[in-house]
């Protein structure tokens, strides 16, 4: 988040909204924020909607969907998020997502399961108000820049078109020391993008993506791997995959549906 220059804003009314810059390194061919960066945002405003209303207990995320309108070249992001419903083990929210304050730039939804607050995070308050700033502010020393494309910083590796390994360090884990929800979608976007290059062209991106958390992501490495769900489109110009997300113990730990189009 810190990497990302994410923004939040919390009103008097409840309403949580946030703010991604678009820049060289979290750009896509067509000229919109890569899924993997858009998923960081919905992730962490998820997590700052949900959170305080699961408390005193505690939320994760179960499955997130995102997807992507083209926008052309845009210099912020903005999401909108709104509590659709509050069960007693479940919250799902929504998002609308907005380019340049005008632009329409997708939709995103997210179920939150709610669980008993780890002991680790027993003194963890949240915010209820206030106006818009950075979700995590910059390091003293300014080191903490974003230099290098989002996915590079990730430390995300190809191996062949469609298959990623991540490793799991400090940077990419969650509060639970398993892998952060919103890197298991950059994997998923990354794998499937890799395995569209060669089908599609040089400029795939992935545009949606469906997935559903099975299991906390460790030990790692985390191996995901991307296959066609049939062939491209008859323009040549869209691909639908399957991506499963793997621990270093086998273990299923995540699944999504992504489709993947050429800029």
């Amino acid at each position: 988040m810190r990497l990302l220059a994410l923004e939040i804003e919390r009103t008097v009314d409840g309403d949580v909204r946030g703010w991604l810059p678009v820049n060289e390194f979290t750009r896509v061919p067509s000229g919109g924020p890569g899924l993997a960066a858009v998923a960081m945002l919905v992730d962490a405003l998820g997590g700052a909607t949900a959170l305080p209303a699961a408390d005193p207990d505690w939320a994760i995320t179960a499955d997130l969907s995102i997807h992507l309108l083209p926008t052309g070249p845009i210099g912020e992001l903005r999401a909108d998020a709104h509590v659709r419903r509050r069960g007693r083990r479940t919250l799902v929210l929504d998002f609308d997502l907005l380019g340049d304050e005008a632009v329409p730039a997708g939709t995103a939804t997210g179920s939150f399961t709610v669980v008993a607050r780890p002991a680790h995070l027993v003194d963890v308050t949240f915010d209820t108000a206030g106006p818009r700033h950075l979700m995590i502010d910059p390091s003293p020393d300014g080191s903490d820049v974003l230099d290098r494309p989002y996915l590079e910083e990730l430390g995300l590796v190809e191996h062949e078109p469609g298959v990623i390994t991540i490793e799991l360090r400090p940077e990419v884990s969650n509060n639970l020391s398993a892998l952060h929800g919103a890197v298991h979608t950059a994997v998923m976007d990354a794998a499937s993008a890799s395995l569209g290059r060669p089908l599609l062209g040089p400029d795939a991106e992935t545009s949606d993506v469906h997935l559903a958390f099975l299991n906390l992501a460790r030990p790692g490495p985390m191996r995901a791997e991307a296959v066609a769900v049939g062939p491209p489109s008859p323009e040549g110009d869209r691909l639908t995959a399957e991506v499963r997300l793997v621990d270093a113990d086998g273990r299923l730990c995540s699944y999504a549906t992504t489709s993947v189009v050429t800029a």
